[in-house]
């Protein structure tokens, strides 16, 4: 088995760490680096001859939660094959789902990572399915080999219908309020968090009962909202502190859309806080451009400040210019070295352009100066796997893993970190509850590819 780390595969887009819009986890994508590290086991001789198949694995009831189902298949195939699943519903025998691999998928452990919805999209109904896999090559297909589970759903998960930033102490400096909290910067209309009382300028420091002083806590706090159900919430207005309900959508609803929200808010009210929130909107829509516009037009000042040059950085790396994201981010926590967002976004460009010792110097600052952040943790630990420092790459990564159950990078550098360190089971056992957080199925299946086939 060869478990290879490639930052290729685990790079954030600009922002994601910062804040979020939606209450919905941060996502990954498949940037570029040469940043690895390998091990690898002898190759296995192919073996010729008609296909067969043996050891199905599956577990007998999945519980996952409502609008994120997805569990790991596998079946060991004797040739190279094509092998393909059906799943169908046990009661009505309708085919809901249908999976093949690749066409020169070699012997071994052939894995899939099944999202529980089917072919055309829609999430499967909790109940009784079955599972038929054959393998095919030029010799003959096998005979089927069987299944059955029980998919069992947990409620969907909420998502906050408002726009926050870190309450960071330049913004609250200039907003002359306390650090520390999100910063409301928009919220959308007759929603949620107007229905809870909250409006523009608020900064919330707890929800559901979760401290969110830092952004790693904030991340890790808005993954915990169930959808359509109360769940308390505390923010500060002015000096008083506000206890309220809040019940938001599930996160399979649309986000609100406050592109007018924030040009009329930063015409009216120019703070840093508001603006940075309506650059980092257009950043999030896939409007890197606006975003520069907009940061153009802040004062020469504010340009120069540690969140001006940090946004600059992640509007350029939108761009996929990392020399010049590198530039701002270095201009940025030399402005402010405490400026956790900026290390962080410093530390994943560096990964990128293949610099990844001197990432993990300013990994190890940003967790420092924001110990709760999972994202920071789980980075860390990608850096120090590819520099070889597996033990404290998988210290590293359980801390992510225990700060953010629900983020899919913590598990997956754990899992990869003791690959590394020769913990085969250990790994991959790892790898998989990661791969079954993730909703990034093309990463995901390069994951597998390259972790988890063959894995006898």
């Amino acid at each position: 088995m060869a478990a290879s780390l490639s930052i290729a595969v685990l790079g954030l887009p600009a922002g994601a760490w910062a804040q979020s819009s939606t209450g919905t986890a941060p996502t990954t994508t498949g940037t570029t680096t040469g940043a690895t590290t390998s091990v690898t086991t002898p190759t296995v001789p192919a073996v010729t001859g008609p296909p067969a198949l043996s050891v199905l694995r599956l577990r007998k009831t999945i519980v996952a939660e409502q609008g994120h189902a997805r569990f790991m298949l596998g079946v060991k195939s004797k040739t190279v094959a094509t092998v393909t699943a059906t799943i169908k519903d046990a009661k009505t025998k309708k085919v809901v789902r249908t999976l093949t691999s690749s066409q020169d998928h070699i012997q071994g452990q052939v894995w899939f990572l099944v999202q529980a919805v089917n072919d055309q999209g829609y999430q499967l109904p909790a109940g009784n399915y079955t599972v038929s896999i054959v393998a095919k090559n030029s010799q003959g297909t096998s005979k089927p080999l069987t299944g059955k589970f029980l998919l069992s759903l947990t409620p969907p998960r909420g998502r906050l219908d408002g726009y926050t930033v870190a309450n960071l102490p330049a913004i609250a400096r200039q907003l002359k309020i306390a650090p520390g909290g999100q910063l409301v910067t928009a919220v959308g209309v007759k929603g949620a968090l107007v229905s809870a009382g909250l409006r523009r300028g608020d900064v919330i420091t707890k929800i559901n009962n979760l401290d969110v002083s830092t952004p790693g806590q904030w991340q890790a706090a808005v993954k915990t909202l169930p959808a359509d159900a109360p769940v308390p919430i505390e923010y500060r207005r002015g000096a008083t502190v506000v206890s309220a309900v809040l019940q938001v959508p599930p996160d399979w609803t649309p986000a609100p859309d406050y592109t007018a929200t924030f040009k009329v808010l930063v015409k009216r009210n120019p703070k840093l806080g508001y603006m940075l929130a309506s650059a980092r909107n257009r950043i999030d829509v896939g409007k890197p451009d606006d975003a520069q516009k907009q940061l153009d037009a802040w004062s020469p000042a504010m340009q120069k400040t540690g969140i001006g040059q940090m946004l600059q950085g992640e509007i350029l790396t939108a761009k996929n210019d990392l020399k010049g994201a590198l530039a701002a981010y270095l201009k940025a926590t030399t402005a402010d070295p405490t400026l956790a967002p900026a290390l962080l976004g410093e530390g994943l460009v560096l990964s990128r352009l293949d610099r990844t010792a001197e990432a993990v110097p300013v990994f190890q600052a940003a967790v420092a100066q924001d110990p709760g952040d999972a994202v920071g943790q789980a980075f860390l630990a990608y850096a120090l796997i590819a520099t070889n420092q597996n033990d404290a790459a998988i210290a590293a990564a359980t801390t992510a893993s225990t700060l953010d159950t629900k983020y899919e990078d913590g598990p997956i550098a754990l899992g990869l970190a003791q690959i590394a360190a020769g913990q085969k089971a250990q790994g991959v056992a790892s790898l998989k509850r990661g791969l079954l957080l993730m909703s990034d199925q093309k990463r995901a299946d390069q994951l597998i590819a390259e972790n988890l086939e063959p894995n006898a």
